[in-house]
């Protein structure tokens, strides 16, 4: 047994399907009551805006109560405000529901274990035996609403700038009609910025919908015929982010790294295998090294905590800086690379211009089942791939953490069309099967 339940970022499947029918989140919520808490003590519980995560969220208060824990909803906040109250509380776990950067017709849920920590591949090998298994009742807990816990996260937002004021600044903020909808605005109006919010209506439906970090053209239109000077894109629960320079241009995360590596004096940064090669050049050239993982916010978490470092991220937008908070944050990440700009007196797109990107390419091979192709394949075929570029690029492919896809990664000269071709030998070897 392991941990198939669990993909890179918690549990996530279509809403009402498993493992998202309600008997087994039930059941989730009493594994995470049984692994994570002792009776009396409480669970925080909270949600972004789709349509379907209030019947999960009360099918896990069900089965976390059943456990003879007890409940405190915090409501909509983002998964990064999950994980800040759960460190900064005696609460003994924090549960998000939300799906991310999906569409809406899918959901999910991230534990967060006492002190706010991502779960290790261990706990999480534990509590998919458990759901699988089956967990039995041992008491009775109660539920209360618990809204204001929102206003500590908001708090720590404006506090995080230390004083730092975007007075002036013409900022547009595109919250993605998530989980950021009710805070984004508010935090950097506090700060001094004079905020155009963007896709800050949602109905259950149109969350990540044409909108947000995946999707940033509204964005990037606003920032361009209204004269702004930065545009800032979260995704559906806030824990990544993509900024527009003026210009129009995406700012996505191995800039922003770089961006708060070379300005906060950093020796050393941790990213994934997906960063750009020229990110990694840039870095070296001002005396910072780059250490890489697997693709995932948890693999970074771990390298940190190994290396006992506190600055990584993806290049997805998942920015972590540990000594703030042990998670990625959309919006911390921007509210911290815009005091690191600030106080160089550079502009955004002059840091950009001091890194040479390697041409990119990215596309997605759908699968009935994202487990029908064994990683060892997959391993294979990149190796092979990347031999074939004869030391001129690289190529990646990784079965996704959260979508039934494969995603073929080259970088390299011509990096669109050796995709494409690479795609279409690795389509036949999945028909294969």
């Amino acid at each position: 047994m392991g941990r198939e339940l669990f993909g890179t970022d918690g549990i996530r499947a279509e809403a009402d399907k498993y493992p998202l029918d309600k008997p087994t989140v039930v059941t989730i919520g009493k594994a995470v009551g049984l692994h994570f808490s002792e009776p009396g003590e409480y669970i925080l519980l909270a949600n972004d805006t789709r349509e379907s995560s209030p019947e999960i969220v009360g099918a896990l208060s069900e089965g976390i109560r059943a456990m003879g824990t007890n409940v405190k909803l915090v409501g909509g906040i983002p998964t990064p405000g999950v994980a800040y109250l759960t460190a900064n509380s005696d609460a003994a776990a924090g549960i998000m529901v939300t799906a991310s950067h999906n569409p809406a017709n899918y959901n999910g849920i991230k534990v967060f274990a006492r002190g706010g920590k991502k779960l290790t591949n261990q706990q999480e090998n534990e509590l998919n035996a458990s759901i699988i298994k089956g967990v039995a009742s041992r008491g009775k807990g109660d539920v209360e609403e618990s809204p204001a816990l929102k206003k500590e996260y908001e708090d720590f937002l404006v506090n995080s700038a230390k004083g730092a004021s975007f007075s002036g600044l013409k900022i547009a903020i595109d919250t993605a009609n998530g989980a950021a909808t009710d805070i984004a605005e508010s935090v950097f109006t506090k700060l001094g910025a004079k905020v155009t919010p963007m896709f800050n209506k949602p109905d259950g439906y149109n969350i990540n919908q044409e909108c947000g970090a995946l999707h940033p053209e509204a964005l990037i239109k606003e920032v361009t015929t209204k004269s702004l000077d930065i545009g800032i894109a979260l995704d559906g629960d806030a824990d990544r982010v993509l900024l527009i320079d003026k210009n129009g241009e995406e700012v996505k995360g191995d800039y922003m790294l770089y961006i708060l590596a070379v300005a906060g004096g950093y020796k050393d940064v941790v990213a994934t295998v997906m960063s750009n090669h020229g990110f990694e050049t840039a870095l070296s050239q001002k005396g910072i090294r780059l250490h890489r993982t697997k693709v995932g916010d948890r693999y970074i978490l771990e390298e940190l905590d190994r290396l006992s470092l506190s600055l990584g991220g993806e290049q997805s937008g998942h920015i972590i800086i540990s000594n703030l908070l042990a998670t990625g944050d959309g919006m911390l990440a921007a509210i911290q690379t815009l005091k690191a700009i600030q106080s160089s007196g550079k502009s955004l797109s002059e840091w950009c211009q001091e890194i040479t990107l390697v041409p990119q390419a990215t596309l997605n091979v759908k699968l009935d089942n994202k487990h029908q192709v064994d990683d060892s394949v997959l391993e294979k075929f990149s190796d092979t791939e990347t031999k074939s570029l004869g030391g001129k690029g690289r190529v990646l492919v990784r079965a996704s953490g959260t979508e039934p896809l494969i995603r073929v990664m080259v970088e390299g000269e011509n990096a669109s069309e050796l995709a494409k071709k690479i795609t279409a030998k690795l389509n036949k070897i999945i028909e294969s099967f």
